[in-house]
């Protein structure tokens, strides 16, 4: 049977592949638990994943520090979680025993306390050299910096050791964060996030009014569910973003 004229176009044009939507990840550091019973229910009921890295020597530590019970009850929230140190150290500055602990232990602890071995580390401070990520690599497979390129991590050229963060500036409106997000769906990279401090009147560059961190989270809601953005945790999304070594 003769092709039609149609299906002779479509053969020597075939249809180009739609370019995936974009990935937005929201990060949480921090190891309060003012944060995990006031402000990680709005991610849960929102059906938002993400990734919590706290540091293991708080947990459970004090009054207002999360428990061990909490870091298990986040994966049934869509939720994973990875190091940030064991002391909150910063790495750079830490002897080389220092330094083999502060990697080894949280990796280890978490696994004893979760039965989930964490493979992701973010340092503390963001403090980190080429000895910190030589060490780093016996224990995990990503580090996550605490800044870099504002966050944004492109298909092809992101480094699973240096995967770039941005904190929510507090001063940004919402619509504006709202405008990057959607703007990383619509051009396929991957965007990360970092959360510290949820405050009704922010104080430093670590914190967020409640009222911000709200509307980017009815934000990121709307346009998941409008198809304009992929939200994945941080462990979904190295799956996903292809390993570039630098």
């Amino acid at each position: 049977m003769a092709l039609l004229v149609a299906d002779l176009l479509t053969l020597a044009n075939p249809a180009r592949a739609e370019p995936e939507v974009g990935i937005v990840t929201f990060t949480v550091d921090t190891a309060y638990a003012d944060f995990f019973n006031r402000y990680m229910p709005e991610f849960f009921r929102r059906d938002i994943p993400g990734t919590l890295f706290a540091q293991t020597g708080a947990i459970g530590s004090a009054p207002n520090r999360i428990s061990w019970d909490d870091l298990q009850s986040l994966p049934g929230h869509g939720w994973d979680f990875g190091a940030h140190g064991h002391r909150h150290l910063r790495l750079t500055e830490a002897t080389d025993d220092e330094l083999e602990a502060e990697l080894g232990l949280p990796a280890a602890r978490i696994y004893r306390e979760t039965g989930v071995y964490s493979t992701m580390l973010a340092s503390p401070y963001g403090a980190y050299d080429d000895r910190v990520l030589d060490r780093a690599r016996i224990y995990y497979d990503a580090h996550f910096r605490a800044w870099g390129n504002e966050g944004v991590n492109q298909p092809g050229a992101t480094d699973h050791f240096r995967v770039n963060r941005s904190q929510v500036r507090s001063s940004m409106p919402v619509e504006m964060v709202c405008a990057e997000i959607e703007r990383a769906g619509r051009e396929g990279y991957w965007l990360v996030y970092i959360w510290h401090e949820i405050r009704e009147t922010p104080a430093t560059p670590y914190q967020n009014s409640v009222e911000q961190f709200l509307g980017v989270l009815d934000c990121a809601d709307r346009l998941r569910d409008a198809g304009l953005v992929r939200l994945m945790t941080a462990g979904e999304a190295l799956k996903v973003v292809p390993h570039q070594p630098r």
